[in-house]
């Protein structure tokens, strides 16, 4: 069966600006490792981790087990299983040496209707592939920098057979059983008149493919420094910069340590506290996230110098999840928590 040529977000979205505040979030991206094998050149691990600690107060770490069964026994606590669990987050997860046993673990808990990885997949050997399968893994997004191994050593800087890269997918394609395969590749890691070669490759090995566009995800990164912002990632024409961050309003973030954000980026624009010391759902129902969503919703994003910096609600944010035209109903619905 030929594979869908779409975005590899979920599709199925409801109206954001209708349904805000949630009771529980819709996503939680917990992050198995900060650590990354590859430098690409649109993301801040082109900078080098000492670059990164100065810029982001980034420091890479692995998640320990301990700390996963602890988030997810707080998954738990929401009053509604999540629409998506993430094992992903500013890293490959594939480096975590626990990684099919996080996600069994997090399906046995059904603490998500959907559980996917994002992945550059150059670790996605045969046994990898199986054992992803087997935990149960329900996505597998992957995310290709070019179409040859040269392009690969000037996006990344990794020495990469593609050739073999494309058979790894086609046996996990192959063997896939439930779990849905999607492909992605940046424009920037096109040449010139690739695309057709790029769905022609994976039309019938994926379930979905699609092009993305680059933007400045990253605050310092040389190829993006100035970039404008005229286009989303998926092509969309973007008329007007949000005013209001919609991630903080259906999504966590979990960062290795236990350390937990409204987001799923790089900057920690503010952390809502650490699982070892707080749990989720205290956190997602206390002041400090209703305060940060108050100042989204007065439209003073900019005030929190690390969201001043993101183009996330400008990047990654769909059209259902747009707040600035219903920032006052929202408003109206939590002011008695500030009273």
């Amino acid at each position: 069966m030929p594979s869908e040529i779409k975005p590899i977000y979920g599709t199925e979205r409801v109206k954001l600006a209708e349904v805000a505040p949630l009771e529980a979030p819709y996503s939680a991206f917990v992050f198995p490792t900060t650590y990354c094998n590859f430098k690409c050149a649109y993301c801040g691990h082109s900078l080098g981790h000492k670059e990164m600690k100065r810029k982001y107060d980034f420091v890479p770490e692995h998640m320990s087990m301990d700390t996963y069964r602890i988030v997810v026994d707080q998954l738990k606590e929401f009053p509604q299983r999540l629409k998506m669990l993430s094992l992903t987050g500013q890293g490959e997860p594939l480096l975590n040496p626990h990684i099919a046993e996080m996600i069994q673990m997090a399906k046995e808990a059904g603490v998500a209707e959907r559980i996917e990885i994002i992945t550059n997949a150059s670790m996605l050997h045969q046994q990898v592939a199986d054992d992803l399968i087997a935990a149960g893994l329900d996505t597998l997004r992957i995310s290709l920098q070019g179409l040859s191994s040269e392009k690969y050593k000037e996006i990344c800087g990794a020495n990469l057979d593609f050739n073999a890269l494309v058979e790894n997918i086609r046996y996990f394609y192959t063997h896939k059983g439930k779990t849905n395969l999607f492909v992605k590749v940046m424009d920037v890691a096109l040449e010139k008149g690739q695309e057709e070669n790029f769905y022609g490759l994976f039309r019938d090995c994926t379930d979905r493919m699609y092009i993305e566009h680059m933007l400045p995800a990253y605050e310092g990164v040389a190829l993006t420094e100035g970039m404008d912002i005229t286009r989303d990632r998926y092509g969309g024409i973007v008329k007007k910069l949000h005013k209001v961050c919609p991630l903080a309003f259906y999504m966590i973030g979990v960062f290795p340590n236990g350390d937990v954000e409204p987001c799923d980026t790089i900057y920690k624009p503010i952390v809502l506290g650490n699982v070892h010391e707080d749990t989720l759902l205290h956190m997602w129902q206390g002041d400090m996230l209703r305060g940060f969503w108050r100042m989204q919703l007065e439209g003073r994003r900019k005030d929190n110098h690390r969201c001043a910096h993101c183009c996330a609600p400008d990047d990654v944010a769909h059209p259902e999840d747009h707040l600035d035209d219903g920032a006052e109903f929202i408003l109206e619905k939590i002011r008695g928590d500030f009273a």
